[in-house]
């Protein structure tokens, strides 16, 4: 039987700094950037930017993953170490083997918040820009702290095979620091989002141990965000499968029931793909959400494609 850890996630507002490197804080630490967008003509993508730091040494693993119809079709990766890579600790600027891959900003003019993401090799890559669109927000889970920007406006072009493709859709931006210990002491966790018309829930399941998990629930719309009662959400797999040596979820339930907030979807696996990385095994999903949301007594129906991550440590 599971016991869900009853601990409420208390979502904070950020300013742009809480976005950017935060050195040395411990002997041993994980930091990782993640953006992904969904376009309007079938592609979609995701980037990741890696820091592992123990003591004054750090390791840079980054990656990023362009798709088609929810296929992966291309992959980059950049691995280096101090020597060859900036990270300002001021704002979310990250440079590897000199490329610009994150620059943040806030326009004077606008105040809105500006994201520059770009990679590329020889030939192909992403140049994107993002524009903040949702309050954005921070807290602390049982695997670390936890910063999330859950909607942007996405344009810019992909190159791929030598011919270039404008883009425009909707993305997504976390960011997140846990210690280097965590796949000792944690399982993993399970995380994706959605939108409906001006609302977004963002959600995650981390697992501590066999029989401790956190539920975590918050909803943006054009008010602010609210985190949900871990109480008042159900989190169930419908459909398991074996994928490199391991079970994971391919078709799950979320529900919430409260006074703000009423949520029934389903999520399923449209395709998913492994990812390699040491002590960690990673699924990367595209999902279709399905179900009705009620907020204020106006109920909308969900029918959304999106991103979602399946992790497990060890």
């Amino acid at each position: 039987m599971i016991i869900i850890i009853i601990e409420d996630f208390s979502p904070q507002d950020i300013v742009l700094k809480d976005d950017a490197m935060h050195r040395k804080r411990s002997f041993g630490r994980v930091e990782t950037w993640y953006y992904d967008a969904v376009f309007n003509n079938n592609y979609s993508m995701a980037i990741v930017v890696n820091v592992v730091n123990i003591g004054y040494f750090s390791v840079v693993l980054s990656g990023l993953c362009i798709y088609e119809k929810a296929k992966l079709i291309k992959e980059i990766d950049i691995r280096t170490s101090n020597k060859n890579f900036f990270m300002s600790e001021e704002i979310p600027d990250v440079k590897l083997n000199d490329q610009q891959i994150i620059k943040g900003y806030v326009e004077k003019d606008t105040e809105r918040w500006v994201y520059n993401i770009s990679m590329k090799d020889e030939k192909e890559g992403i140049d994107l820009e993002f524009i903040k669109t949702k309050r954005a927000w921070k807290g602390t889970t049982l695997l670390g702290s936890w910063l999330v920007i859950p909607r942007f406006k996405v344009a810019g072009r992909i190159f791929l095979k030598g011919e270039t493709i404008k883009v425009s859709g909707e993305g997504y931006h976390d960011h997140n620091i846990y210690s280097i210990f965590a796949p000792i002491l944690n399982k993993g966790y399970h995380f994706g989002k959605f939108s409906v018309d001006s609302i977004d829930i963002t959600w995650a399941n981390v697992k501590k141990s066999r029989n401790k998990e956190q539920l975590l629930v918050v909803m943006n719309n054009d008010q602010g965000y609210i985190s949900i009662n871990p109480e008042n959400i159900s989190y169930t797999i419908d459909k398991q499968i074996e994928d490199h040596g391991k079970i994971i979820p391919t078709k799950f339930n979320i529900k919430v029931e409260t006074k703000k907030l009423n949520l029934d979807v389903k999520i399923e696996s449209i395709n998913f793909h492994h990812i390699s990385i040491p002590t960690v095994n990673y699924w990367r999903y595209h999902v279709r959400n399905t179900g009705e949301i009620q907020t204020n007594s106006i109920s909308r129906k969900i029918n959304d494609i999106d991103i979602s991550e399946y992790l497990k440590f060890l």
